[in-house]
């Protein structure tokens, strides 16, 4: 991503996103992770570490298909959920993003996460710090020693923008500007070298070039943006099956001073490129990135089943060459009958030396002698047996390898076949044919059946639960083991129920049904569950029980939990006295 484009994006997503709580983190396969924040407009924040396409910006929900969650996903998820943005930066100069976050309430006194985004090209990389900048997680793993994060160990940011720290985002820098780097071109080819280029397409004086780059910065610091996406032809005609250029699909955060035109074999310039406006960085960036994502996808999985069939047919052809030998080598047998009986037929005469037997050949009416093939250790009449297996083995061998030959010759025409396809592919359509095609001749997976053909999950017990009703007419559920009380929380329980425990106690998980959806649960409806939880724990002899209460979604279990034991992401306390509500319990 440009530089200034950059700065256009973490703009904008600052001033739709701070203060704002994450619901979940997915993962959308290949690194790129989406930030769901519970905001009206319902944000997306796309996090893409892509090595060939690293990105940042929001994104459209109704455009995103998750995929299974990674191991720095399911990390994220957890970590993060109910957290809340309270700090997005760009670093600047440098296309580095730092978020802060603040953590709701934890059992493990976590209050503060810092999320870094580096988006350095093939070393990109999202990493996950502490308040004091030690490393907790990242996403890949980086070959440099010195800057290879390790959990435990101090975040170590990327050096060589040392000489930008005293440059202000604004006009006011062009003295430092002429000072430190020369002139405006030589700093622009520093930090952007898509604005770099189209200044020095329209050849300015220093005079016009310093103007434009003051104009930057001073878009920069007003985050005064019109981006513009340029493509070779309208985005929406530019389809899977074609392979962009490099510089085929630009963003740019402003307009450009000499938009690029189509260049012919020999270096002419011919028409010019498409430019489409947009009113938002991140629909821009969305919209130009998510097309190269696109295409670069479908060339990659294009170039997969092109493979797949080349290395078939180049192996069918090698099985189809060594058949028609071994046929040959087959049909040829009659040498070794031919052997074996001149070597019979001349035992007498044999004159044996080391492995080869020279006796008279018995179809030659002048005797010649000739050379059978023998092992000095066994007897000649041994050595004649082994010839005449040798032979009816080459005979009864000749119908098989004619089979073998006749069957890899088939398969070998039906996957040449397929070769014009894979090589004229040009959209998704034209690959699932042939993958199902590739699938028909066994080499790959046929599509997951329907939903309706699967096998159905047994249907669980119901969770054995006291039910209660509270004085605003809440219904209480209350578990009765740890295996119904993971039931009740995790499977009975919606996400927006309450839910109570004793703290630091062993008891029954609590929920309270919140068909409608209330934010917080009314007073004496939490007084009375949390003595309910109070009396159904360890501390039911106490005067005084700690209860913790939250709702249902932030309550989470890791794997390899015991029974009933969970992890709070956000919770509340209330001090009450351990009793049973007033009105009648029903045991289901």
């Amino acid at each position: 991503m440009d530089q200034f484009l950059l700065h256009a994006v973490a703009a904008e997503a600052s001033r739709r996103l701070l203060e704002q709580e994450i619901l979940r983190v997915s993962s959308l396969g290949q690194s790129r992770y989406l930030l769901r924040f519970a905001t009206a407009s319902k944000d997306n924040l796309l996090l893409s570490v892509r090595p060939d396409l690293p990105r940042f910006h929001l994104l459209d929900a109704r455009r995103v298909t998750e995929g299974p969650p990674d191991r720095f996903a399911a990390h994220l998820d957890q970590d993060l959920t109910g957290a809340v943005l309270i700090a997005l930066e760009k670093r600047p100069w440098d296309r580095v993003i730092e978020m802060r976050f603040r953590l709701p309430r934890r059992e493990d006194g976590a209050v503060e996460r810092r999320l870094v985004l580096e988006l350095l090209g093939r070393s990109a990389n999202l990493i996950v710090l502490d308040p004091r900048g030690v490393v907790l997680a990242y996403c890949h793993e980086l070959k440099s020693e010195y800057r290879a994060p390790a959990p435990g160990a101090p975040y170590q940011p990327p050096p060589g923008r040392e000489a930008f720290v005293s440059v202000p985002v604004g006009p006011e820098a062009m003295p430092t500007i002429r000072e430190l780097f020369g002139g405006a071109r030589e700093f622009l080819g520093k930090i952007s070298p898509l604005l770099a280029r189209d200044l020095d397409a329209v050849r300015p004086d220093e005079a016009t070039a310093e103007s434009r780059l003051a104009a930057i910065l001073e878009a920069a610091r007003s985050d005064a943006w019109s981006p513009v996406v340029y493509s070779l032809r309208p985005l929406q005609e530019m389809t899977e099956g074609e392979w962009p250029a490099r510089n085929d699909v630009l963003v740019s955060p402003l307009p450009l001073l000499a938009p690029p035109h189509e260049h012919d074999s020999g270096g002419a310039a011919g028409r010019p490129f498409t430019a489409t406006p947009f009113d938002s960085p991140s629909r821009a960036a969305e919209a130009g990135f998510g097309l190269l994502e696109r295409l670069r996808d479908f060339k990659n999985l294009k170039d997969h089943y092109e493979a797949l069939v080349r290395r078939e047919i180049e192996r069918l052809s090698t099985l189809r060459g060594k058949l028609v030998e071994e046929l040959e080598r087959a049909r040829g047998s009659d040498t070794y009958r031919r052997l074996g009986e001149a070597l019979l037929a001349g035992l007498s005469d044999a004159r044996v030396q080391g492995e080869t037997a020279f006796v008279p050949d018995p179809y030659d009416e002048a005797g010649t002698p000739i050379a059978v093939p023998i092992d000095p250790a066994r007897p000649l009449q041994e050595s004649a047996r082994v010839l005449f297996e040798r032979y009816k083995k080459g005979k009864r061998g000749v119908p098989t390898i004619e089979k073998r030959l006749q069957a890899a010759h088939t398969r070998l025409v039906e996957w040449q076949a397929l070769s014009g396809p894979a090589a004229a592919a040009c959209a998704p359509a034209d690959l699932d044919r042939l993958r199902e095609a590739m699938a028909s001749l066994g080499l790959v997976h046929a599509k997951h059946p329907p939903k309706s053909a699967l096998s159905r999950r047994p249907k669980e017990k119901p969770a054995r639960v006291r039910r209660y009703v509270s004085p605003d007419g809440l219904t209480i559920l209350v578990g009765k083991s740890g295996e119904e009380n993971d039931t009740l929380t995790f499977r009975v329980a919606s996400p927006w129920d309450f839910w109570l425990h004793a703290a630091g106690r062993p008891g029954a998980h609590v929920v309270v049904r919140n068909p409608q959806r209330l934010k917080t649960l009314p007073e004496k409806s939490l007084r009375v569950a949390a003595e309910t939880a109070a009396y159904h724990s360890g501390g039911r002899q106490e005067a005084k029980v700690e209860v913790h209460f939250t709702q249902r979604k932030y309550v989470r279990k890791k794997k390899g939990m015991p029974s009933g034991q969970v992890l709070l992401r956000r919770f509340r306390s209330i001090q009450v006295a351990p009793r049973l509500p007033s009105s009648s319990v029903e045991d289901v």
